[in-house]
């Protein structure tokens, strides 16, 4: 699940609160995990609770993460067969949210509260098309071509891990697979470079050379970040060069570090210049507010989707604790 760091041009009453959201005219930012207290005054991320901040794991613990892993993994994976033509988005909600009660497990989705008190009410998040961002399920059926990404989160005894995949409904169109296998391609980016010893901002850009290179824009208003007894925990990863991990953002990846790695994209208006300016960062994508208060959109209508995996970095390399084969993975 996204940790949405942009601004909409929307009043507050109908902006959506799930990760940092900056409200056109108001320096407000909106708390949506217990442990995410704002920004200070040179914008870094201030955290709650001591040990809320950037973690490292045991192995006892990886090992949990794992185990809600697996749980996240055969969630997404069932729910994304069920998305066929004429399927609705609540259908494939109520598909995750079995698979995570039979494992005696708790989506972190459901009851993630904004500002307002108001809690997220699906046991996933489920965007088609340009409904991207913190998506709610809904009643329309799915169509063939729609692109469609499952994002389930599980909390399993205390511990949490992230999962998200796309597909392509029925047939689709060759455009629409190109753009959910470039985002399972900047995922591999990702895990071929996280290492002991890398930075965070050597992995953002091997995952936005594959975007540039496939032709897709990033929307850099939402990022991966850490996970383990939070569901949102620091830092903030983002799936491209962006000026603030350039500036005061950047880490090192530690042995037992675990990060939700969520490349986040969509498709370019023609003419649109390409998805990294002359300073080698990313070109920021624009998100609109939808009326239902959660739901965020591509503003240029296109279609997006994403990817996403826990990873813990290792002493060698890194290791998928979300994929349906548990793959290590050596620098």
């Amino acid at each position: 699940m996204n940790a949405y760091l942009g601004t909409i041009s929307r009043t507050a009453c109908e902006a959506p609160a799930m990760g940092r959201v900056a409200l056109a005219g108001s320096p407000a930012t909106i708390r949506t995990t217990p442990a995410f207290a704002g920004v200070d005054a040179s914008g870094l991320p201030r955290w709650r609770e001591p040990g809320c901040g950037p973690s490292i794991r045991t192995a006892d613990e990886i090992d949990m993460i794992r185990a809600a892993g697996a749980v996240a993994r055969a969630a997404v994976d069932a729910a994304l067969r069920a998305a066929v033509p004429g399927a609705t988005t609540q259908r494939l909600d109520a598909i995750v949210e079995g698979v995570i009660a039979a494992a005696r497990a708790e989506s972190a989705a459901r009851g993630f509260r904004r500002a307002d008190g108001t809690a997220y009410p699906a046991a996933s998040v489920i965007a088609v098309n340009d409904r991207l961002v913190h998506a709610l399920p809904t009643a329309e059926a799915l169509r063939d071509g729609d692109v469609v990404t499952v994002d389930v989160a599980v909390r399993l005894r205390g511990w949490h891990a992230d999962c998200a995949a796309s597909a392509v409904v029925g047939q689709g169109t060759a455009e629409g697979h190109a753009l959910t296998d470039a985002a399972s391609a900047m995922l591999r980016a990702a895990t071929s470079v996280i290492a002991p010893g890398a930075r965070w901002s050597d992995v953002a850009a091997a995952m936005q050379d594959v975007a540039q290179s496939r032709g897709v824009g990033i929307v850099t208003d939402v990022a991966g970040h850490g996970i383990g007894r939070e569901l949102h925990e620091a830092p903030e990863a983002p799936c491209a060069v962006v000026p603030q991990l350039r500036e005061r953002n950047d880490f090192t990846l530690r042995p037992g570090r675990v990060i939700a790695g969520e490349p986040t994209i969509a498709l370019r208006p023609d003419g649109d210049g390409g998805c990294v300016d002359a300073t080698g960062c990313a070109r920021p994508g624009e998100l609109a507010a939808s009326l239902d208060g959660w739901t965020l959109r591509i503003e240029s209508g296109l279609p997006g989707c994403y990817a996403e995996e826990t990873i813990a970095v290792t002493r060698t390399g890194c290791e998928i604790l979300t994929e349906r084969t548990r793959t290590r993975i050596h620098a």
